[in-house]
């Protein structure tokens, strides 16, 4: 047998709307009769459909997750291993994911969402500097929160020990002997760049020693200046190239087969981010593992708080490891 509100409010004797406040939890009713409807519908194992819990909460039941428009193919395990993680907590709180595409270049599917209240909530995949994503939710009556470290204050995030990660793993290669390092790195507009520039550099100072700023190279996603720059740093005395993150690392990889030259034999190489991407490479390439999936279900669990009107304390997850490979041998 189906039932209905109408249903369940003919069999208890209780109007239509008594029922409603009493699975809602909200207006006023006396507790026996809140009780006696709950045990009910315990009982007959009634789920209101989406848009009756939506309507009696006052909430749509979906949080937004903004993803870059202009991330490219080779970003992509990153995002989906996160997203993987905010859709298995956003249905333990029976919530649905909007997926909205914005960044610098365009927040116009944002706002749509935003305001017309198709979202109660969203979470921010990654951090650019002056983002325009960000400031419209500083200024929307909408809660939100960041994943990465925004750089300012006020603003809620989650995020890695990516400066901290990244220190240690230039601890770990000055440890075995490599000091001469060159750093490829993603653009200067995206926060993280930032985090992983400044723990290169604080790795070689806890070893009393200073980076080469002139072997550090920066912006180089979708960049044809790889090969070139690759030629550069290894002419100019580097034994080890440092990659920000998988995909450049798979570019690196890809200028140096075509030139010729072999990893480890030739030239060193590590990433400061380990995903499927690298996971065939030959050799085996020397990366700081992240649990992103965890990293999109804390965020997820932080937004729901953060919903639900609680203080929220922006959190740092420094459970990293480093995975030591043939690359660095």
């Amino acid at each position: 047998m189906g039932y209905t509100l109408d249903k369940i409010a003919k069999e208890l004797g209780l109007s239509k709307t008594t029922v409603s406040r009493a699975i809602s939890g909200k207006g006023r009713i006396s507790e026996e009769t809140r009780a006696k409807v709950n045990d009910f519908i315990k009982e007959i194992n009634y789920r209101p459909s989406a848009v009756a819990r939506s309507l009696a909460a006052s909430r749509t039941f979906n949080v937004g997750l903004v993803f870059p428009a202009d991330s490219a193919l080779g970003e992509m395990p990153y995002f989906q291993t996160l997203m993987t993680g905010v859709c298995d907590r956003a249905m333990e709180y029976e919530y649905d994911v909007l997926i909205i595409l914005a960044d610098n270049d365009g927040i116009s599917a944002l706002k749509h969402a935003v305001r017309n209240k198709k979202i109660d909530a969203v979470m921010v995949s990654r951090c650019e500097q002056d983002s325009k994503v960000i400031n419209f939710l500083k200024e929307a009556a909408i809660p939100y929160i960041v994943v990465g470290d925004p750089m300012e204050p006020g603003v809620p995030f989650i995020d890695h020990d990516n400066e901290g990660a990244a220190t240690r793993m230039i601890e770990t290669l000055i440890d075995k002997g490599i000091t001469r390092m060159a750093l490829i790195g993603g653009g200067e507009n995206i926060n993280v760049t930032h985090s992983r520039l400044a723990g290169f550099r604080q790795g070689f100072i806890n070893r009393g020693m200073k980076a080469d700023e002139n072997q550090i190279y920066l912006n180089m996603h979708k960049s044809d200046r790889m090969d070139k720059v690759l030629k550069t740093a290894i002419a100019e005395g580097a034994e080890c190239i440092v990659c920000m993150d998988d995909m450049l690392c798979n570019s690196v990889l890809n200028c140096l087969h075509n030139d010729g030259l072999s990893v480890p034999e030739d030239i060193k190489l590590c990433s400061f981010y380990d995903s499927n991407l690298l996971s065939t490479s030959k050799p085996s390439i020397t990366s700081l593992y992240f649990d992103a999936k965890k990293l999109g279900a804390e965020g997820l669990s932080m937004l729901m708080r953060n919903l639900d009107g609680e203080d929220v304390t922006n959190l740092t997850l420094s459970d990293f490891n480093i995975q030591m490979r043939d690359s660095t041998n």
